[in-house]
């Protein structure tokens, strides 16, 4: 589903090794590959035929004046108005038909050269090249702490092979860069702009992502797609899930049960536990029940171990909760060790919704009841929306809302 201010979205395979390239400072790694042909079409007009003027440069634009030389020269390439082979005009030639400076045609030639699209040859001249131009995309995780990377390898599985799934198919470059937690995420963005290596990044970072954060990209006009985290206000490029209504429906589902009670895990410190908290709190007002704060504890993160002494701590309440909607399935399974140790039955003497579907979620005992969301499909609707955006087929800012499904098991009592 595709909120207002959007546009649209596009849905990888592994195929080479690993090759290393990525943002100056950065650790970068090469995964199986994936590549996709595709103009980068700009707002300052159509392709000039040859009977034209040359287009003119927008000095308005908040784009550098090389990197609308650049495009219009490469529009020019991929509309086959300059083919393998032609030779360009001179450099001062070129800052007369678009009145920019030499440094400015030379830097724009430079990146054309660099990227396989044109051919220097020295004392004759800039040749257009027959070689297909790829995307170059990466994948930067941020905010993520080795314990974290580790204990959510199979989440970031999936997230990945979403990604390299759709731009194989696209042939699209592909790489996976995850930066020390303790760099800024502006500075490591800028450094990445500055290297001017990839064509576009999906960004995918652990706390809430800002407006600062995302400065150095907005201001170079660098394609970019956040991966599971919006900021509010302000239009930007994401793929998200739908976390208020597949809260809304999980715990529906509980007082659907009869349950009244009903405690709620998750972590506030980050936009996804609120807009679940969101959902959790809406669904209870509508069907008539209060809000008790003393059954929404503190989560530090979503771990077992917190799910696990969240539940002990609720039952030395004087009126325990009934029911527990675990917005994070490894929550969930902390209240299932909690559970056992406290002598308690799942469901007849405490129900249980987790969020996520994790695999392990199937193989409790018994089976979890929770919201299914799907990291592959976060990569790859993301991947291909990136792809969009740099291939000029869909215009900025897109929002894409993802569907998360309530799987019902056995963890709620009878159906």
């Amino acid at each position: 589903m595709t909120i207002p201010d959007g546009g649209g979205s596009r849905q990888v395979r592994l195929k080479e090794p690993p090759v290393t390239a990525g943002a100056r400072g950065l650790t970068a790694h090469r995964w199986p590959c994936i590549l996709c042909i595709y103009s980068i079409v700009w707002p300052w007009g159509a392709v000039k035929s040859k009977d034209d003027m040359p287009m003119p440069i927008d000095r308005a634009a908040p784009v550098p004046l090389y990197r609308q030389l650049k495009s219009l020269l490469l529009h020019q390439i991929e509309s086959g108005e300059l083919r393998p082979g032609d030779m360009l005009p001179s450099l001062r030639q070129l800052c007369r038909e678009y009145g920019v400076s030499l440094i400015t045609v030379r830097r724009a030639l430079q990146e054309l050269v660099s990227e396989g699209r044109l051919q220097s040859q020295q004392g004759i001249g800039t040749f257009v090249t027959d070689r297909v131009r790829h995307a170059r995309i990466a994948l930067v995780i941020l905010g993520f702490y080795e314990q974290e990377w580790r204990r959510n390898s199979s989440i970031f599985g999936d997230l990945i092979g979403g990604a390299a799934t759709v731009a194989w198919e696209r042939e699209a470059l592909f790489s996976v860069t995850r930066v020390d937690p303790g760099r800024r995420p502006a500075d490591v963005l800028a450094s990445i702009v500055d290297e001017r290596f990839f064509d576009g990044l999906l960004i995918r970072v652990l706390p809430d992502i800002t407006e600062e954060d995302l400065a150095p990209l907005l201001a170079a006009a660098m394609p970019f797609v956040v991966i599971k985290r919006y900021v509010p206000g302000l239009g930007i490029n994401c793929v998200v899930n739908d976390d208020v209504t597949a809260a809304y429906r999980a715990t529906v589902h509980l007082i659907q049960h009869g349950y009244r009670r009903i405690a709620f895990l998750c972590p506030l410190n980050v936009i996804v536990g609120r807009d679940r908290h969101e959902g959790y709190r809406r669904a209870l007002a509508e069907r008539g029940l209060p809000y008790d704060p003393r059954l929404v504890p503190t989560i530090k993160d979503w771990f077992e171990e917190e799910g696990e002494g969240a539940l002990k701590a609720l039952f030395d309440l004087a009126e325990p909760p009934q029911a527990v909607f675990a917005a994070g399935d490894p929550l969930a399974v902390g209240v299932y060790r909690a559970a056992a140790a406290l002598g308690l039955r799942i469901p007849a003497d405490l129900a249980v919704v987790g969020y996520d579907d994790i695999p392990a979620a199937a193989a409790l005992q018994p089976p979890l009841s929770t919201v299914r969301t799907s990291y592959h499909d976060l990569g790859a609707r993301a991947t291909g929306l990136l792809l969009d955006l740099i291939a000029g087929k869909v215009n900025g800012p897109v929002r894409l809302v993802l569907d998360a499904p309530l799987i019902v098991r056995s963890s709620c009592g009878p159906h």
